[in-house]
């Protein structure tokens, strides 16, 4: 059963993540030439959206900028966020981690689409300063988490021999205790890539991301629901396409970084 699920959240994730990244150039040879609205297609049997272009073609080339947008936001907020946390999980003063550690827990206190819709007014509507705000957003969260996750192992007894034996910085952190955080991150990793989508999706919904007449699904799905009962698909192919990703992604990283004693424990013979 375990493996059944491994299979099939990893086809829920590469199924948006294929379109997302050769969906473009399989866009490329639907028609060009707007069609009626809401109304049937010639290049595929999904129909047209509002606009009038093929809903599979808008699918295939609208999921690019919603990943290639999450990955780069994640990738610079758990770096900033990782230093912070591990930062405050080394120190031995209290005074130290006090001070790195209250002004991310003021930062967890602010409405997070709040500040997307902030930036996106500020800016008009720029593409960056909304990825700049969710990747502000989860910072706080991800240095809450790796300070918590690494306290245990930056303080352990073998941290403390690695010190005595002579071993340096790079050798007790960036040898026993990233190889030791690396599940827990990872896992974290996934929680943080489902919420930036999140918030993507719901400032594009609001009409505060990308340009309203783009193929992102979000997009598609707030632009197209007033066609939901003449051209469903326009609504339920997007709105699918972004499921998939979310859930696929959680239900696969819950499968490959299940417990490793667990798992050892399953494979011993009973009896």
């Amino acid at each position: 059963m375990r493996r059944l699920t491994s299979v099939m959240a990893a086809t829920m994730v590469a199924v948006p993540l294929t379109a997302a990244v050769v969906g473009p150039i399989i866009a490329g040879y639907a028609p060009a030439t707007p069609q009626a609205p809401f109304g049937p297609s010639t290049w595929s049997p999904f129909g047209t959206d509002r606009l009038g272009r093929d809903v599979l073609a808008a699918a295939l080339s609208g999921g690019r900028p919603l990943v290639v947008t999450a990955v780069l936001t994640v990738a610079a907020a758990y770096a900033v966020g990782f230093s912070i946390g591990m930062a405050a999980a080394a120190t031995r003063r209290s005074w130290i981690e006090d001070l790195i550690m209250r002004p991310v827990d003021v930062l967890l206190c602010l409405p997070g689409l709040l500040i997307v819709m902030v930036a996106a007014l500020r800016s008009d509507g720029s593409g960056v300063a909304i990825a700049a705000a969710v990747g502000f957003i989860l910072v706080a969260p991800i240095a809450r988490f790796v300070r918590m996750a690494a306290r245990g192992v930056v303080h352990s007894p073998v941290m403390e021999a690695l010190q005595m034996q002579g071993a340096g910085p790079h050798e007790r952190y960036a040898g026993y205790a990233l190889r030791h955080l690396a599940r827990p991150v990872a896992g974290d990793l996934g929680v943080r890539f489902v919420a930036a989508v999140y918030v993507l999706a719901s400032a594009n919904f609001l009409g505060i991301g990308f340009d309203t007449t783009s193929a992102d699904w979000a997009v598609s799905v707030a632009a197209n629901k007033d066609g939901l009962s003449t051209a469903p698909w326009s609504v339920y192919l997007p709105a699918a396409l972004v499921v998939s990703l979310i859930l696929g992604l959680n239900l696969w990283c819950d499968a490959i970084l299940s417990d490793p004693t667990r798992k050892a424990l399953r494979r011993m013979p009973h009896g």
